[in-house]
């Protein structure tokens, strides 16, 4: 992995492609990107199932949350020639942007049952619900989204792209990520993180996989 350095000391290079934070002109690269890369993650696979639509499906899915993490400023892009490749989001407590008060924000809670059928939208909550098991008690720093595009995968982005957000994590408040993903956990382990616990989605949903990152200052 060659990486070079700003000035400051922030990331701004990894193997050609330019690791930065996200801003709002980035929302729809930034929402496309992780919709790419994440169509197929075994999480995508039990809410959607064998759509042809998946990809927009999944970025329907992560619209608002992709919207507040970018506005947060808790988003980072790798960009190579002016296309995102890869992308993460963070939610962090206490950063969220402020803006003119519209009322609960839509679609919200109802983006589900605009892309699934009812019965389907009961199982996919009930799985969610043992998610938050993994979730810590006490306030945290979640890394919500992680992508890079198949072909740019395993030449360090995903690693660029976490330790840029890690970076920007206040020093009081641990991380936390969760992964369907086996291999995800060598990964995240090898960035400092911890393996805490495993549940299964639902009778047929994948096994999620939670892993945590002390402080940097209890």
């Amino acid at each position: 992995m060659v990486v070079a350095q700003d000035a400051d000391g922030d990331v701004a290079t990894v193997e050609g492609a330019q690791i930065r934070r996200a801003r709002p002109a980035d929302l729809a690269a930034t929402r496309t990107v992780l919709a790419r890369a994440l169509a197929h993650d075994p999480l995508m696979d039990w809410i959607f199932g064998l759509r042809a639509d998946r990809s927009a499906a999944v970025a329907a899915f992560l619209w608002g949350a992709i919207e507040e993490y970018v506005l947060a400023g808790n988003a980072w892009l790798a960009v190579d020639d002016r296309r995102a490749v890869g992308a993460a989001a963070w939610r962090v407590p206490g950063t969220e942007a402020t803006g003119a008060d519209g009322g609960p924000a839509l679609p919200g809670p109802s983006t589900l049952g605009l892309l699934l059928p009812a019965d389907r939208v009961v199982l996919v909550r009930e799985g969610f619900a043992a998610m938050h098991d993994l979730l810590p008690d006490e306030p945290h720093a979640l890394l919500h989204f992680l992508g890079v595009d198949a072909d740019r995968r395993g030449f360090g982005l995903g690693a660029a792209l976490v330790e840029a957000g890690l970076a920007g994590v206040p020093d009081h408040l641990p991380a936390h990520v969760n992964t369907t993903l086996e291999s995800n956990v060598a990964f995240y382990v090898a960035r400092g993180f911890t393996h805490v616990g495993a549940v299964r989605l639902g009778p047929r949903g994948p096994q999620m996989h939670g892993l945590r990152r002390p402080a940097r200052r209890p």
